[in-house]
């Protein structure tokens, strides 16, 4: 016959299977835990916290806390403990905070710290629950920097919107033609940004931008393409989307692309020569009306051997012989060895 246990005996257990319970919480806790006593001791220190900063709980218990700080909070620790002893004051129990934490191998890394307080009848003794935040800084460092950078970005595009609709008015014969010209080039500068956008503002490829340019003339077959492989930066790519742009309305309304004959040729190269590496790219327009040269620099022009040349960084040439357009862009692309802030090499 089974004895059954006395009323003492069972209360025995109770304790034991709920202090059994705990450790087994705090053994698999994902979050770091460490207890110390009113000293600093290390009293506890669970599996998680020797994975997070790379002591075994052996070496850490009975040592004092603070060598799981840098500085300064390893000299301020233990002033702290001793004031709280002495008058009680809360700094950070019961309130979670930020703070670094010190590895076994000297690395720091941000932490977030809750404190709580209790006593088992004969002393206190602190709990500290920790979490490696890295990651969750790192993500807030690149929502500040993206939101920086698309505030920049922001005031960019509407100074550039501000500046086309100013020497659009200023160009334009009448309203109606002021209204057409800003459209166009608004849809213009839009896919350029939808380039980009695809390149998360990374860059962009130059056949890409001359094959959206040429895609929204509609008559590809009237365009002769040919040029390796070249990335450029967002400025660069935004400024020659703008005046190939240019190039393609003043071509469609003057040049090669406004009979059912007229061809334009966009060519581009890298020519290296002592480590000076150069983008020469062409815009040559045949077949069209006899060319004249203006006989008033427009926007368009003003945007092409301007604003270009100067995005670029280089020169940007407009001829006007009998037999069509002649546009030539020479920038460089980059000495050998360093970076360049208008162009991003091969893609």
């Amino acid at each position: 016959m089974a004895s059954k246990l006395s009323s003492s005996a069972k209360a025995a257990v109770k304790p034991a299977v709920v202090d059994a319970r705990y450790r087994a919480i705090v053994d698999t806790a994902v979050d770091a835990i460490v207890v110390i006593d009113e000293r600093g001791r290390v009293e506890a220190f669970n599996p998680a916290a020797e994975r997070l900063f790379g002591y075994a709980a052996a070496d850490m218990v009975g040592q004092n806390v603070h060598v799981l700080m840098p500085e300064p909070y390893h000299g301020e620790h233990d002033g702290y403990l001793s004031r709280y002893r002495d008058t009680g004051e809360r700094r950070i129990i019961g309130i979670g905070r930020e703070v670094e934490g010190r590895r076994s191998d000297g690395t720091t890394f941000p932490l977030e710290l809750s404190i709580a307080e209790w006593n088992d009848g004969k002393q206190r003794f602190f709990t500290g629950v920790m979490r490696d935040i890295t990651d969750r800084r790192r993500a807030e460092e690149l929502q500040r920097l993206m939101i920086n950078e698309l505030n920049h970005r922001v005031k960019n595009t509407l100074a550039t919107v501000q500046s086309v609709a100013g020497q659009t008015l200023r160009n334009a014969e009448s309203l109606d033609d002021a209204r057409d010209s800003l459209t166009r080039r608004l849809l213009a500068l839009s896919r350029g940004h939808d380039i980009l956008t695809r390149e998360s503002w990374d860059g962009a490829a130059l056949t890409d931008i001359v094959a959206t340019v040429v895609a929204a003339h509609g008559e590809a077959e009237r365009f002769a393409l040919d040029g390796p492989s070249v990335r450029l930066a967002p400025k660069a790519a935004l400024a020659l989307s703008m005046a190939l742009h240019e190039l393609m309305t003043n071509a469609t309304k003057y040049g090669a692309l406004s009979n059912t004959a007229g061809q334009v040729r966009i060519t581009w190269r890298r020519e290296t020569e002592q480590g000076d590496t150069r983008l020469k790219m062409i815009w040559e327009e045949t077949d069209g009306p006899t060319v004249a040269p203006p006989t008033r620099q427009g926007f368009g022009t003003r945007l092409i051997t301007g604003g270009l040349a100067r995005e670029l960084g280089g020169e940007v040439r407009l001829g006007y012989p009998e037999s069509g357009v002649v546009c030539e862009i020479d920038a460089q692309l980059g000495k050998t060895g360093e970076s360049n802030r208008f162009f991003r090499g091969a893609a």
